[in-house]
């Protein structure tokens, strides 16, 4: 590799960290290379792949905020994390090594995990709430959730997961409750729109 070459792969590594900075994890077809400093996640169908920065190890606030692989802010965080455990607890991250990609899961189980992490709330009032969560979660890349609205999968961020966290998310996904079969969350509620 001579010197322009070299050149040329640093200008496309640094376009791409300023990319992913600016966009958060970008998806792109898996021919496309990754460059230095970057991590690949390929998708289940190895048809994609999602480029994103490498949170160094012991990495701080600041550091992630400004890759954009900061932790959820939200005006109602209690909820959104519920969201974020339901869909975990679907998605399979109770099982896997590492929880990304999982595996699909139907919205209507993890609204049903829901219902059960708060009993005795209105229907409505879990639907409404849950609405919200899955919105913030899929714009930040937490859950990716399907053109119809049904299935949603885990999104890119969650491989950023630290290593050192997964025992623990592991053992806090097995305690929260299964999706109970065949008695519905109440699903005719209207299921989260970008408008």
């Amino acid at each position: 590799m001579g010197p322009t070459e070299r050149g040329h792969g640093m200008d496309e590594a640094v376009m791409w960290l300023a990319r992913t900075r600016a966009s958060g994890p970008v998806r792109v077809p898996s021919t496309v290379r990754t460059p230095a400093g970057l991590r690949r996640l390929v998708e289940r169908d190895g048809q994609h792949v999602w480029i994103m920065p490498t949170p160094p190890d012991q990495v701080t606030p600041a550091v992630l905020r400004e890759l954009r692989l900061a932790a959820i802010t939200t005006e109602q965080p209690n909820e959104t994390n519920r969201v974020l455990a339901a869909a975990l607890r679907c998605c399979g991250a109770a099982s896997a090594a590492s929880p990304w990609p999982g595996t699909p899961a139907a919205v209507e189980d993890v609204l049903n995990v829901l219902t059960q992490l708060v009993p005795g709330r209105a229907v409505e009032a879990t639907h409404r709430l849950a609405t919200a969560g899955l919105r913030r979660l899929r714009t930040a890349e937490w859950l990716l959730i399907s053109e119809d609205e049904t299935t949603l999968r885990l999104g890119p961020r969650v491989a950023t997961w630290p290593q050192a966290d997964l025992p623990t998310l592991r053992e806090l996904c097995r305690q929260l409750p299964s999706p109970r079969r065949g008695r519905s969350a109440g699903t005719d509620a209207p299921a989260p729109t970008d408008g």
